[in-house]
């Protein structure tokens, strides 16, 4: 796990004043720089950092790449974790939606730049052009709080990603616990994002996840029901819904839902 920390700026709170924020970059046993990889920008819940995925469970997202890699269930690829929180996390989850929101654009503006320019994945520049050649090889995803950006990015960075894995968490983008509270109106305002854009039919996936027990189940279920109703733009070519029984709003079903997601992703090729 490889800590970094770049220059980035505040977009949150629209003042562009220059900030330092940390990431931290999980590599692939024997990467090579001869080699191109696969990558995954995973954003933590409310009050965990950038490092607990990585930390949480002794370490067990890093043991779980390792093993999906060297079983060839999945290509070696990257994973980074980023953090929405400007310094400290705020003390009601709800009130860090601004920051959720800006953090797409922090990766694409500066996060992107800065790993995708040091390590090498598909992408063969780090401008917006580069970034959004390479997209097919690029997913974002998150827990609660980082579901709530997962939505923001396919909501506004569509063009940087083509898998979101938003878990635990509905989409913000009409107020807060809009896409609980006004599934259809969420599920058409997305529907008219992704018309807008080149991406219609298979140019993106979303595999969202949530357990039955998780305090933020019926909000993602909810949303993802009323995308679904619009099964000209949403159906399962594009997107599914996968639910863990009995799980409850923690860290713990976390490397589940990834072993499971990433395969999806980024498969093991034939090279």
């Amino acid at each position: 796990m490889v800590r970094i920390d770049y220059a980035t700026r505040d977009y949150a709170e629209g003042t562009g004043a220059k900030r330092t924020n940390t990431a931290y970059v999980y590599l692939p046993y024997g990467y090579n720089e001869s080699q191109r990889y696969n990558i995954l920008y995973f954003v933590h819940g409310h009050y965990s950092t950038a490092a607990s995925t990585f930390e949480n469970e002794n370490g067990v997202v890093r043991k779980l790449l390792d093993q999906m890699i060297a079983h060839g269930d999945i290509d070696p690829m990257i994973v980074v974790t980023p953090s929405y929180n400007y310094g400290q996390p705020t003390p009601d989850y709800a009130d860090a939606d601004p920051y959720c929101r800006a953090l797409p654009i922090e990766l694409v503006n500066d996060l992107i730049p800065a790993v995708e320019g040091r390590y090498h994945t598909y992408a063969e520049t780090t401008d917006m052009e580069g970034i959004e050649a390479s997209r097919s090889h690029r997913a974002i995803g998150g827990f609660s709080m980082g579901a709530v950006t997962t939505w923001y990015a396919f909501d506004e960075t569509l063009n940087a990603f083509r898998y979101f894995m938003p878990v635990s968490g509905d989409c913000w983008s009409l107020g807060r616990f809009a896409g609980m509270n006004r599934s259809d109106d969420t599920a058409a305002y997305l529907a008219e994002r992704v018309q807008q854009s080149p991406y219609v039919g298979t140019g993106f996936y979303i595999w969202a996840a949530s357990g039955t027990n998780d305090s933020a189940y019926r909000e993602i279920l909810l949303q993802i029901e009323g995308m679904a109703r619009l099964n000209n733009m949403f159906n399962t070519a594009n997107m599914t819904f996968h639910q863990k029984e009995g799980a409850r709003h923690a860290f713990r079903p976390i490397p589940e839902y990834l072993y499971n997601a990433l395969p999806f992703f980024f498969p093991k090729s034939d090279e």
